[in-house]
């Protein structure tokens, strides 16, 4: 009967058989520990070379599918054996092995055989950057490992990235502390993969034993399809166990070699910064900042950081400029007003940073402001007055005086566009007396002021006070009630009238000249033809007689 049945029908019931039977047989063996001591035995991909070979019994635990895993075709990590970070491997652990330890737990014994991926990020300061790259590069030789990637494109920072065995990553980090003067940052990361490698050892079995039983098949293919379709199908399951295969090493490796990636920062060197002499200002008075500093050669970008000490926002620039004195720069100018005197003295700082083709400096410098209460200067200029014009006006103003005002000076301003009064007052003088006279009157008042200023130790103070002075006109001589200038003015008013009718009539005049031609030029020739026309009648008149 079965030579009657069909290569395809017969192939197809062959294939149905081996999955069962793989499904069965998986499920069996990796129920228990001893099965995941037998998936590593397999794998040559643990252990460290010249490892010895598993015992007998793990080897027979399960049978050597066709194309098993040779030493040659997956070089195992030399640390792989070691104890890692999450535990002792104990892949290479034959089953008899495993049943000897029975009495630990099988807490313990997960714990021992836990696959951990750890990576450490690092941020370094160090004097020189090449320097310190060589030194790192030869660290990972030293401990067995090698320079996965590496970046010195500039001279005040670099990046390498390299692998040591896990078992000696500690030791290979105290090594890379040492190499800093700081240590910027420190980052440690953990991943446990182990689910992931049982799950897949358990998979690259079933696809070994798959492909065994393809191989099988193919030989006894009678049929040029069959022999096609058995074909396709092994190279899928072949495509699948290498990719298996590579994610197995992969886990391998990276959990008996561990990641470290350093990023290096040059040390930037000292620049003087001078942020200027302390100040003691009032409240709300602009305080003007601005720092010098003389950056090194080679040294181009820059940026700086006040912080006023008030717990106000700090302020960010990168604006500087060149001064008269070569090799020295300033910040652009910063304002900041201070509201409370109750926290005063304010420490000021500035902190500035630059870097370049001569790598990295940094510099900063601190400065007192002392906030106060501006004393409080009342001034009174006097009461307004009336005076005639060309008369002396005495002013006579005064002011308060608290204590601690110094160079106290005033100045009268008395609103006629003349130059004003100045002067220094004495110390213990608060009045200030002068004269003045007007010239010219207008039939609204002056608005003189008396302004007073002066030093106090929280800065300069300044107040004023103004009056009003109305000046009118000087009366002219009279004479029995004739008044000489007004008659003169009145005079002068009219001709000025008459002046002006006059002009505006030439005006007139002129504007309308063309009219006044025509009319003139009309006017003559009508009355020449009226003369015309006398003239004939006298002609005719004798005649007739």
């Amino acid at each position: 009967m079965m030579r009657d049945m069909k290569p395809v029908t017969l192939l197809v019931l062959l294939l149905s058989g081996v999955a069962i039977g793989l499904v069965a047989c998986g499920s069996k063996s990796f129920d228990s520990d001893e099965a995941f001591a037998t998936a590593g035995a397999e794998s040559s991909a643990f252990g460290p070379p010249g490892a010895p070979a598993p015992a007998p019994a793990a080897a027979a635990a399960a049978p050597a599918p066709p194309r098993a895993l040779a030493p040659s075709a997956m070089p195992a990590p030399a640390a792989a054996s070691k104890q890692s970070a999450g535990g002792t491997f104990g892949f290479g652990e034959s089953e008899d092995s495993t049943s000897a330890g029975s009495n630990v737990s099988g807490v313990q014994l997960a714990s021992q055989r836990r696959i951990i991926i750890r990576t450490v990020d690092m941020t370094l300061i160090v004097p020189d950057v090449i320097a310190t790259l060589e030194d790192v590069s030869a660290l990972a030789k030293r401990f067995e490992g090698w320079v996965v990637s590496s970046d010195r494109t500039l001279t005040h920072r670099g990046f390498i990235s390299i692998r040591v065995p896990s078992d000696d990553l500690d030791a290979a980090i105290i090594e890379l502390r040492d190499m800093a003067e700081k240590v910027e940052s420190e980052i440690s990361t953990s991943q446990d993969v182990t689910d992931e490698y049982v799950d897949l050892q358990s998979r690259l079995v079933n696809q070994q034993a798959t492909e065994g039983a393809l191989l099988k098949l193919l030989d006894r293919a009678e049929t040029v399809e069959a022999a096609l379709s058995v074909q396709r199908e092994l190279t899928r399951v072949q495509e699948e166990i290498e990719r298996i295969q590579g994610r197995v090493k992969f886990l391998e490796e990276t959990s008996a070699f561990s990641l470290l990636n350093v990023r290096l920062e040059l040390s930037p060197m000292d620049m003087e910064v001078d942020a200027g002499v302390d100040k003691t200002v009032s409240i709300r008075e602009n305080v003007r900042l601005r720092a010098t500093f003389e950056p090194p050669e080679g040294i181009e970008d820059f940026s700086f950081t006040w912080d006023f000490g008030d717990g106000s926002e700090t302020y960010r620039s990168s604006r500087t400029a060149p001064t008269a004195d070569e090799g020295t720069r300033v910040t652009a100018t910063v304002n900041h007003q201070y509201y409370d005197v109750k926290d005063s003295p304010f420490i000021v700082e500035i902190e500035m940073t630059g870097s370049g083709d001569a790598g990295l400096v940094e510099g900063d410098d601190t400065l007192i402001v002392e906030v106060t209460e501006l004393p409080v200067i009342q001034v009174f200029a006097g009461e307004s007055m009336v005076s005639e014009q060309g008369d002396e006006v005495e002013f006579s103003g005064s002011f308060t005086r608290p204590e601690g005002l110094t160079d106290v000076t005033y100045k009268w301003d008395f609103g006629d566009g003349s130059s004003p009064d100045t002067g220094t007052v004495p110390e213990g003088i608060t009045r200030v007396d002068v004269v003045h006279v007007y010239q010219d009157f207008r039939p609204f008042a002056f608005q003189p002021t008396l302004t007073i200023s002066a030093v106090a130790e929280a800065g300069d103070i300044e107040a004023e006070s103004a009056l009003s002075v109305l000046i009118t006109e000087r009366p002219s001589w009279t004479v029995s009630g004739w008044d000489a200038g007004d008659s003169g003015r009145t005079a002068v008013r009219a001709l000025s009238v008459v002046g002006i009718g006059l002009q505006a009539a030439g005006i007139w005049a002129a504007i309308f000249s063309p009219v006044w031609i025509v009319i003139l030029v009309a006017a003559i020739l009508v009355r020449r033809s009226m003369r015309g026309r006398r003239s004939t009648r006298n002609v005719v008149e004798p005649s007739d007689e």
